[in-house]
């Protein structure tokens, strides 16, 4: 994926958003289809009751063994309520796509699961210390960890709630996190805060996406997918760049700063340096989409 197919400096916004840049030869983004996998398994769970108490995040089950639960539940959501499923995919719509375009299809599908699985650890530590049964379900923790993280990158850039009301991410981030963790605190305190609600795997995704964030760690570089950093140097000379993962992460802060750049002052800002190395960033995010 390079850098022209970020959606906030390209032409054909329309085309990224209704999938006309997607044709019929181009593979689907990623934030597409987790959104069609989890409407497949929504229909799924209403047709078969019980495919919900199979794959739901147990926490006696995970501890007997069905680890699969820490990723499942992620794509499960309340049969009876159409509004937890859709709430769930607006976000990983608006957010998603915009996080997809910067770190790549491969990266994003990572970043996502792995902020599921850790959300879904965190509610599992925590109702073994309260000592409650209930089950979770929801793609919730991965879609808070998407929004925190799109805070991270862009803090001052504003969004309209319900098309009325404008806040800049950092504060909204910032309801997110005190809205989920005041319901924490009152069980800490042994009370009944109500609700059916996992606050602490909203928590617990938005925490990874922090450590993802401050860490600069990238998900395909410890999985060994990036070709470059496969390539032996002892070889003999190759067509192909190493890079280094020092070099990565700088070149990725470069990209994001250069990229807010573009978003706050126009393209004919850049420096011919800042042109060069979007250039040359656009080359290596290629190989970065599913």
């Amino acid at each position: 994926m390079g850098i022209n197919n970020r959606d906030y400096i390209r032409e054909d916004q329309p085309g990224y958003g209704g999938g006309g840049s997607y044709g019929s030869t181009a593979p689907w983004p990623v934030w597409q289809k987790l959104i069609l996998i989890t409407g497949l398994v929504f229909v799924g769970q209403i047709l078969i009751p019980q495919f919900t108490q199979w794959f739901d995040l147990s926490s006696s089950a995970v501890l007997h063994g069905q680890v699969w639960r820490l990723l499942t539940y992620a794509f499960l959501h309340d049969p009876l309520s159409l509004f937890h499923i859709l709430f769930n995919m607006l976000i990983l719509y608006f957010f998603g796509r915009r996080i997809e375009s910067m770190y790549g299809g491969k990266e994003f599908t990572l970043f996502y699961c792995t902020s599921a699985i850790f959300a879904g650890l965190c509610f599992v530590l925590w109702s073994l210390f309260l000592r409650d049964t209930s089950p979770a379900l929801g793609a919730s923790g991965a879609v808070v960890a998407i929004v925190i993280l799109y805070a991270l990158h862009f803090p001052t850039e504003k969004v309209y709630l319900w098309g009325l009301i404008a806040i800049e991410m950092r504060w909204l981030a910032g309801f997110i996190v005190i809205v989920d963790l005041y319901p924490v605190l009152v069980q800490l305190g042994g009370n009944n805060p109500g609700g059916n609600v996992a606050h602490m795997a909203h928590l617990g995704g938005g925490l990874f996406a922090y450590i993802y964030y401050t860490n600069r760690i990238r998900l395909s570089n410890l999985t060994g997918s990036f070709s470059g950093l496969k390539t032996n140097p002892l070889r003999g000379k190759s067509n192909l760049k190493i890079y280094r993962e020092d070099d990565n992460t700088n070149l990725d802060v470069e990209v994001d700063r250069i990229l807010q750049k573009i978003n706050e002052q126009g393209e004919s800002s850049l420096t011919k340096k800042e042109r060069k190395i979007l250039t040359q960033a656009s080359e290596k995010y290629k190989n970065r989409q599913l």
